[in-house]
């Protein structure tokens, strides 16, 4: 058997993601030759100079920021050509059991609840009629409405407290951190539009602050389901591709709130959309056959209906996180769940590979025909009611599992 130190691994070549070049490529080893020079130059590699050299190549690791559809095409992983729908999607979470609690009565109760206490949709703030200081004037008051409507609500659902609530102290509890929720939601909306107003006079919302107030209020809107978000950027995560490494972190993670578990429930990312897509409702958009070349690496063969409305750099970053946080996930080590949100507008996503398929990528680097396919639904708007409504059992099913059954938040009392 070879020495250890008889063997070294070529990493001449970086990612380049630009070309044609086979990224799948085996790792390439070479024989060190034994001969006379080496020995003589074996000090020197070990000089201070060389281990700077190797420290900062070390240090130097791939973003899969830089990712396109076209990187994960060379590694086998692909986007369904078409979406499934969001029950379907529910259903799929729902089959891995990741929480084996019996989901409560009041599971139930609040999901209708929060249908008939949600029954109200907010301007879509990045659409061009929004931009007027009219228009913004009537969606402050219209909030206003809304949260008084709410507030009406509340009050009528604890006037038949044993209807709705039942008698358990737990349900009480959980439906005041709901209402309360629900209000942070409507007030933040509120301020979003106040920053919208104030800096309109300028350059209309600049767009990072316009990105980051989007991610809070999205980061706002799921507490009302139980979820708690943090930002991704707190883990930087790392993958092994063959002899190379790659890293990156989303916009938001969702970690099982079990200190001893701390998995990955859900990941997003944000995404820019086309401005076809933003003009269009869902159904509209379809039917038109519009194809977006807003990305000059989709592929016209394909048909592929999320390439047609997110730009493909977009999605090869959502598809690379995904790889990356599949090891964490809770429902590793075949399957992880992301979402992908354009302004205002979610499509949930789950990467689905076979044990196979992950060894090819990560210990020789190449996919050998494999492929993996990237599930995703069509873009909900949660500020809208109908869209709202279709994934509210999907939102509160994550909140359900992230707090192993809501023991975390409300734990069961003593037992005498």
């Amino acid at each position: 058997m070879a020495a250890k130190d008889d063997f070294c691994v070529d990493n001449s070549d970086d990612f380049d993601y630009d070309d044609d070049r086979n990224l799948c490529q085996p790792p390439k080893f070479k024989r060190k030759r034994p001969s006379s020079s080496f020995h003589q130059d074996s000090s020197s590699s070990n000089s201070p100079g060389s281990c700077n050299a190797r420290r900062e190549s070390a240090q130097h690791v791939p973003s899969v920021s830089e990712w396109t559809t076209k990187t994960l095409g060379k590694f086998g992983i692909v986007f369904e050509d078409n979406p499934i729908s969001i029950d379907e999607f529910t259903q799929t979470i729902q089959a891995y059991h990741v929480c084996e609690k019996t989901v409560p009565d009041f599971y139930w109760s609040l999901n209708v609840l929060s249908k008939r206490g949600l029954a109200f949709s907010l301007e879509v703030p990045e659409n061009e009629a929004s931009k007027s200081l009219d228009k913004q004037a009537d969606s402050m008051k219209k909030v206003r409405e809304i949260l008084s409507n709410f507030d009406a609500f509340i009050n009528d659902v604890l006037e038949e407290e044993d209807n709705d609530l039942g008698k358990e102290q737990r349900n009480k509890a959980m439906f005041f951190v709901w209402s309360y929720n629900v209000r942070s939601f409507l007030n933040y909306y509120m301020k979003f539009l106040e920053m919208m107003n104030s800096s309109m006079t300028e350059c209309w919302f600049a767009i990072q602050d316009k990105e980051f107030h989007l991610r809070e209020l999205f980061m706002v809107f799921s507490r009302i389901f139980f979820l708690e978000p943090e930002l991704g950027n707190k883990v930087v995560k790392r993958f092994i591709i063959g002899t190379k490494v790659v890293s990156g972190s989303p916009d938001i993670r969702y970690t099982c709130t079990n200190p001893l578990q701390r998995r990955v429930l859900l990941m997003l990312t944000e995404a820019k959309k086309s401005e076809s897509w933003g003009e269009k409702k869902p159904f509209e958009w379809r039917n038109s056959g519009h194809s977006s070349d807003s990305s000059s690496e989709t592929d016209p063969k394909v048909g592929n209906f999320i390439q047609r409305i997110v730009d493909a750099h977009d999605l090869g970053q959502h598809g690379g996180k995904l790889l990356l946080e599949l090891s964490s996930s809770v429902f590793a080590p075949t399957m992880v769940v992301g979402c992908i949100c354009m302004g205002t507008e979610v499509i949930f996503t789950y990467l689905e590979t076979k044990e196979a398929h992950l060894n090819k990528i990560t210990y020789d680097g190449r996919c050998d025909g494999e492929i993996s396919y990237i599930r995703y639904t069509e873009p909900l708007n949660y500020l809208i009611e109908e869209d709202r409504n279709k994934c509210i059992d999907l939102f509160f099913l994550l909140g359900f599992m992230q707090t192993s059954g809501y023991e975390n938040l409300f734990p069961d009392p003593p037992k005498n």
